[in-house]
């Protein structure tokens, strides 16, 4: 089994897990990923290595997602059919629960583990409401509850490690388009209960509350963005031809090329999906949700004023109500990108992330493509 740690200007609680794991989990072998700390952190990562850790890296902070990627990278190369248990390396997760994620991985290989904490005690405002968010807009992407989806606790079988490094994202934001893409393969995820833990306010994290929050939220918010473009490009172009052609020409003419406009930009700009072979039969299937929209708002807005609720209000609850479901049919199936074959995620991803690793390590390093003793295969 591999503990798979990335980290960016640990402390001493980096090698205080490392020593802690070696006593609580002997059988696994620990691998960190020096996410660009620079020299200033040195001393923490050659205490880890010296408690018996792996360590790789790079120069410059490349963010979170990308350190995994370089992590599994790394575990394909030198412990091939390893399950992997990645967690993080300041103090949040403590041996025990580590071990719980590992035993409940071993009983379901298949599956993606999460140790998800219950947010109770004395929690920084910023966790908890970042965690609320990315859960409701994990729910309506996927239709699956989560009641953690920031955990950095997981873990993943040997057969998944190929098909993570295809996961787009180099932040944060790649935890959740994890999740999600386990979702939409019809994988399963589980929840172990674990300790909710943060050390002086979480000083440690490296989460920033408005860039990462832009890019965990970034298609809900650019769905939004971009419906609410077409939606002023079709009033500007209703009012130009209506006075030419007349009323029922001109809101045919530009709902067909705001509907046009609003599809070619939520397929390649909003949920980045660019393949050419499904555009027909997606194209149709837009243009089947878009009708079934117009119906459940008329039918929606006729049912709410007839409880007295003003039309404006009604018409208005109705378009947030719609553009939340057309949102989650287009996320879900409409836009939902075929997983790249394993092949092609192995050499896409080695070329890019072991490149960096080798050529950009600080002198002590190990690089990706030095190998180390392999783990005690009799694991969890």
């Amino acid at each position: 089994m591999i503990v798979l740690i990335p980290s960016l200007e640990p402390d001493h609680r980096l090698p205080a897990l490392v020593n802690a794991l070696a006593h609580h989990i002997p059988e696994a072998h620990v691998v960190i990923v020096d996410d660009g700390s620079g020299e200033r952190y040195a001393e923490h990562f050659q205490s880890a290595r010296a408690a018996g850790a792996t360590v790789i890296g790079y120069e410059v902070n490349r963010g979170k997602g990308f350190a995994l990627r370089t992590g599994f990278t790394w575990c394909l190369e030198h412990a091939p059919g390893e399950p992997v248990i990645c967690a993080d390396s300041d103090g949040q997760h403590t041996p025990d629960d580590i071990r719980k994620v590992a035993l409940d991985l071993r009983e379901h290989p298949n599956a993606v583990v999460l140790g998800v904490r219950a947010f109770s005690g004395r929690v920084p405002i910023r966790s908890r409401i970042g965690n609320w968010i990315s859960a409701r807009f994990f729910h309506l992407a996927s239709g699956q509850r989560i009641s953690d989806t920031q955990t950095g606790l997981r873990g993943y079988g040997p057969q998944h490690l190929a098909h993570l490094l295809s996961i787009p994202g180099d932040r944060f934001e790649w935890e959740l388009h994890a999740l999600l893409a386990a979702a939409r393969a019809g994988q399963e995820i589980r929840q172990v209960p674990i300790a909710t833990v943060y050390h002086d306010g979480n000083s440690g994290s490296h989460f920033r509350p408005l860039a990462d929050s832009w890019l965990v939220l970034r298609p809900l918010l650019a769905f939004f963005a971009v419906g609410a473009g077409c939606w002023a490009g079709e009033m500007l172009l209703f009012l130009v031809l209506q006075s030419r052609w007349g009323i029922f020409p001109a809101v045919v003419a530009s709902r067909i090329v705001s509907g046009t406009a609003n599809f070619a930009l939520n397929k390649l700009q909003v949920f980045r999906e660019r393949s050419r072979e499904r555009t027909a039969l997606e194209a149709v299937e837009y243009a089947l949700l878009a009708a079934t929209l117009v119906t459940i708002t008329a039918l929606g807005v006729r049912a709410l004023a007839s409880i007295g609720i003003t039309l404006w209000l009604a018409k208005l609850l109705m378009d947030l109500l719609c553009m939340l479901l057309s949102f989650a049919v287009q996320q879900r199936w409409i836009f939902a990108s075929p997983a790249p074959r394993a092949a092609d995620a192995i050499g896409s991803a080695t070329s890019a992330l072991t490149g960096t690793t080798t050529q950009a390590r600080r002198p002590g390093t190990l690089s990706a493509d030095q190998t180390v003793a392999q783990p005690n295969r009799d694991s969890l």
